[in-house]
C-alpha cells in the first residue's frame, strides 16, 4: 500500500511540474518569441557584415583615424610603432548597429516607420561614436595599455550606448512608458 501511495504522489508532483513549465512558457511566451526573433535577426546581420566586402568603409575609417592621429596607414591598416592595427568589418560599428536593429525590429504595437527611425538615428549615432572608440583603442597603445583590453572595454561601453539609444528612442519616438507592451 505504501508503494502505491508513493507512486501516486510522484505522478501528481510530475504533473504539477509539467503544469508549472507550461504556465511558465505561456507567461513568458512574448519574451521568448522576442528573443528568438532577436537572435535570428542578429545572426543574419552579423553573418552578412562579416561576409561582404566593406573595404570602402574600413579604408575610410582607417584614413580618418590615420589623419586624426597623424600616423601612417595604407588601405585598412594603421602602422603604430611596431604594431599594425587592421580595421576589419567588425570594427566598422555595423555589428553594434545590428544589435540595435535586432532589438528594435521585433517590437510589436509599433509602426515600422518608427522602428526604422530609431534604427536610422541610433545607427548614425553608433557609427559616429565608433570612430572615437577606435581612436581610443589605438591611442591607448601609445601609453602602453593593453589594446585588447581597451578594445573589449570600449565595446561593452558601446553596447551600453546601444541600450541607451534604444530606451530613449522608444520613449521619445514611440512615447511608450511600459516597454512590456511592445514585446
Amino acid at each position: 500500500m505504501e508503494r502505491k501511495k508513493r507512486f501516486g504522489k510522484a505522478k501528481i508532483q510530475t504533473n504539477e511540474k509539467e503544469l508549472i513549465q507550461i504556465n511558465y512558457f505561456k507567461k513568458n511566451k512574448p519574451i521568448i518569441i522576442f528573443l528568438v526573433k532577436f537572435f535570428i535577426i542578429f545572426a543574419i546581420l552579423e553573418f552578412t557584415i562579416i561576409s561582404i566586402d566593406l573595404s570602402f568603409l574600413t579604408n575610410l575609417i582607417t584614413s580618418i583615424i590615420g589623419v586624426f592621429l597623424k600616423i601612417p596607414y595604407a588601405k585598412n591598416t594603421l602602422f603604430v610603432n611596431s604594431t599594425n592595427f587592421v580595421i576589419t568589418n567588425s570594427c566598422t560599428g555595423l555589428i553594434s548597429l545590428s544589435i540595435l536593429t535586432a532589438i528594435t525590429l521585433p517590437l510589436k504595437r509599433m509602426v515600422l516607420e518608427k522602428r526604422l527611425l530609431i534604427i536610422l538615428i541610433g545607427g548614425a549615432l553608433v557609427l559616429i561614436a565608433n570612430i572615437p572608440r577606435i581612436i581610443l583603442v589605438i591611442y591607448s597603445g601609445f601609453f602602453g595599455f593593453d589594446t585588447n583590453f581597451v578594445h573589449e572595454l570600449t565595446w561593452f561601453l558601446m553596447s551600453g550606448l546601444i541600450v541607451v539609444i534604444w530606451y530613449y528612442g522608444l520613449k521619445l519616438i514611440q512615447k511608450e512608458k511600459d516597454f512590456s507592451k511592445l514585446i
